[in-house]
C-alpha cells in the first residue's frame, strides 16, 4: 500500500501534504457544486449557472495541474 501511495504521489508530482490539500480543495469544490446543483434542481431560478461554471473551473484546475506535472 505504501508503495502504491508513493507511486501515485510521484505521478502527481506532489508531496504528501501538497497532494492532501489539493485533494481536499477539489473535494470541497465538488461538495459545494453538489449543493448548488441540488438546490437548483428544486428551484431552477436559483444557482442557474453556478454549478456548470464551478465544474468548468475545477476542470481548469486539473488541466493546469497536469500541465505543471509535464514540466
Amino acid at each position: 500500500m505504501i508503495n502504491k501511495i508513493k507511486r501515485h504521489l510521484e505521478l502527481a508530482n506532489k508531496g504528501y501534504f501538497e497532494h492532501m490539500f489539493f485533494a481536499m480543495k477539489i473535494g470541497l469544490k465538488c461538495l459545494w457544486s453538489f449543493v448548488t446543483a441540488f438546490v437548483h434542481a428544486i428551484n431552477p431560478a436559483w444557482f442557474e449557472y453556478t454549478t456548470s461554471k464551478r465544474i468548468k473551473r475545477i476542470n481548469n484546475i486539473f488541466q493546469k495541474s497536469e500541465q505543471d506535472n509535464k514540466k
